[in-house]
């Protein structure tokens, strides 16, 4: 998305890849965020109460948007009602942990997704417990949208290895007008403000 800012291209991840290289930048990884969190919508908790059968696990009704409510089994232990949060839903993968969600039995109870901390989407490395969006100073999304565009997820990272006869490229600006030259498109230079 930075480098959309700077360079009026319409080239695609792989393009732009493939030309850095030959420009002599070496590509090392290109990370497609939204893998993180595919199939992860807001939801919203309208009830939590304790698993009749686990002490440490709750069952939630969480409504989800469209007139969807699921119920998912939480062993949270800041899970509680009246809270939105972020759910992964039946068919989501989760990268940052390798799980594919799908419907469950959890000690007896059918539990239809899961309701996510912001460590199981690779947004932090360490979390306690679930994301509870009110605790995050933003605006809350509409139910059943995707957590892709909070988080900033919905971006593709490219790793490149800067060689020591390249410094040009040390910086977003440098390798945006790499790519101007490459694409043969313009450079929308960023304004400087003077205090």
């Amino acid at each position: 998305s930075w480098l959309q800012e700077l360079v009026e291209t319409k080239s695609t991840i792989e393009e732009l890849g493939e030309s850095l290289s030959i420009a002599g930048f070496e590509v090392e990884s290109i990370e497609n965020l939204s893998t993180k969190a595919k199939g992860v919508v807001v939801g919203f908790v309208e009830q939590c109460e304790k698993h009749p059968n686990a002490d440490k696990l709750s069952v939630c009704k969480v409504n989800i948007g469209k007139g969807t409510h699921l119920q998912i089994v939480c062993g949270a232990s800041n899970i509680k009602s009246k809270i939105h949060v972020l759910v992964a839903t039946p068919g989501a993968y989760l990268s940052t942990i390798d799980l594919h969600i799908k419907r469950s039995e959890l000690r007896g109870i059918t539990s239809e997704g899961m309701i996510c901390s912001s460590s199981e989407l690779g947004i932090e490395s360490e979390s306690d417990g679930i994301t509870i969006l009110e605790e995050l100073n933003i605006e809350i999304p509409t139910l059943g949208e995707s957590v892709l565009g909070i988080f900033g997820l919905n971006d593709v990272i490219i790793d490149l290895a800067i060689t020591a006869n390249r410094p040009d490229g040390m910086s977003i600006l440098g390798i945006a007008k790499e790519v101007a030259a490459l694409t043969g498109k313009n450079i929308i230079e960023p304004k400087l403000y003077k205090k």
